[in-house]
């Protein structure tokens, strides 16, 4: 599908039948951005899930989401020790991340620097989500985004000289996991972080994150207000779906590739069984 051609908006929604079609447009998408920048994905199981993350998705309330934080924190620091390799870094950051990575709730949300992965995880859900509008079309979807001009238009003062934070950046300083007294400074929009690789599964997705802030909306909903260029697209992967799910594996993107375990091995063999 051709790509907008007027005034930039801030996100823009497009359809494609095939995941050549999705190749063929985030490439386009691609060439498209300043500086050779490079785009992060994810992938939905359908078109009505928002880019909220899951703290925030189960408490709407930033105090309530905070308190919650803070204590699911502390007592997976409290618990989680007999499972660490000796040595392991055990920072506020660390743990964050392996939360993110086991499943608890974190302000973290999940993206990709390969449109596969986001594409595998757009065809093969993890979990069920229920629409709020049940008759409404439920397509697959890859959102993208620009993350180093998402983190220029949330942290204007640095202009120019910003790009991908990492943990070490002074500029994420204000966004970590912290006692209340730092509350009051969190900015109100989340950034784009690269995040601790401390598994193989994260390795294999090529994984990376935003992290939200104070706002608990969706990256949909601040990206309106953020700017006017234009940031995250929506595609929706409308052709049958079992005929995308074929061309994916026929690429080499299976279970035991996106999960480099034992469990990502068992489910490739059920899932080729014949």
């Amino acid at each position: 599908m051709p790509l907008h051609t007027g005034e930039p908006l801030p996100i823009e929604h497009r359809t494609v039948e095939s995941a050549a079609g999705l190749v063929e447009l985030v490439t386009e998408i691609r060439r498209g951005l300043t500086d050779s920048r490079p785009l992060w994905y994810r992938g939905h199981q359908c078109s009505a899930f928002t880019l909220t993350p899951s703290l925030y998705r189960e408490n709407p309330e930033f105090d309530d989401a905070i308190q919650r934080e803070r204590r699911l924190i502390t007592r997976f620091r409290q618990r989680s020790l007999p499972f660490w390799p000796a040595g392991y870094p055990q920072t506020d950051w660390e743990h964050l991340f392996a939360m993110q990575h086991n499943g608890v709730p974190t302000r973290l949300l999940d993206w990709s620097e390969n449109l596969f992965v986001a594409l595998y995880f757009a065809l093969h859900p993890t979990h069920t989500h229920q629409p709020e509008n049940p008759e409404a079309p439920c397509h697959p979807v890859v959102w993208c985004l620009d993350p180093v001009g998402w983190n220029r238009a949330v942290l204007r003062e640095y202009a120019e000289e910003v790009a991908i934070l990492t943990t070490g950046d002074p500029e994420l300083e204000k966004y970590r996991p912290e006692l209340e007294t730092r509350l009051l400074a969190r900015p109100q929009t989340g950034v784009a972080i690269y995040g601790t690789h401390n598994s193989q599964r994260i390795v294999a997705q090529r994984g990376t994150f935003t992290i939200a802030g104070k706002n608990v909306q969706p990256m949909e909903t601040i990206c309106n207000a953020l700017s006017n260029e234009t940031l995250l697209w929506r595609i929706e992967i409308c052709g049958d779906k079992p005929s995308v799910t074929f061309d994916l594996s026929t690429i080499g993107v299976t279970e035991s590739m996106v999960y480099p375990d034992l469990p990502g091995l068992a489910l490739e063999l059920r899932s080729q069984e014949w």
